[in-house]
C-alpha cells in the first residue's frame, strides 16, 4: 500500500508574504526580487486576507496606479472567505484536485484560525506528478 502524501510533506514553509501597507510598485519589486509570481496577502496576525499575483498586480496598477496600497485594493482582490485554502493534513490528491478544479496558481495552507502555515504552488504539484511517474526527483534548477 502506498502511504498518503500529506500537504505538510511538501508545502513551502518559508513564505514570501504581501502586507496591506505595501504599494503595488513594492509588490511588483518583491515579486521580481524573489523570483515569484504571487503571494498571499496577510494581516499583522498572519491571517490570509487574499492572494495577489502578477496579473492582478498589473491590472490594479493600470487602474489604480503604482503608488496605491494593497489595503486600498483589497476590495478588488478575492476576499478571504472565497480563497481556496488547504490544511496541512489534506492530501496530495486534495491539492491536485483543487488545482484541476480552479484556475489558480497557489494555495495557502492555513490552520483552523486562517493563520498562514505554508504554501503550495501549481508548479510544485506538477513537479511531484512528474517525479512520481519517474520514481525520482527532477532537477529543480
Amino acid at each position: 500500500m502506498v502511504p498518503k502524501v500529506l500537504v505538510e510533506d511538501f508545502m513551502l514553509t518559508k513564505i514570501i508574504r504581501v502586507t496591506p501597507d505595501l504599494t503595488l510598485f513594492e509588490v511588483a519589486e518583491l515579486f521580481l526580487k524573489k523570483q515569484i509570481s504571487g503571494a498571499p496577502v496577510v494581516d499583522g496576525m498572519d491571517r490570509v486576507l487574499s492572494v495577489i499575483g502578477e496579473g492582478v498586480t498589473l491590472r490594479l496598477a493600470a487602474s489604480e496606479g503604482l503608488n496605491m496600497t494593497v489595503a486600498k485594493c483589497l476590495a478588488k482582490l478575492t476576499p478571504s472567505d472565497e480563497i481556496i485554502t488547504l490544511k496541512k493534513t489534506d492530501t496530495f490528491q486534495d491539492a491536485y484536485r483543487a488545482f484541476l478544479k480552479y484556475n489558480i496558481h497557489r494555495i495557502p495552507i492555513v490552520d483552523s484560525n486562517g493563520i498562514l502555515k505554508g504554501l503550495i504552488s501549481r508548479s510544485m504539484i506538477f513537479r511531484i506528478f512528474v517525479e512520481a511517474h519517474h520514481g525520482k526527483k527532477t532537477n529543480q534548477a
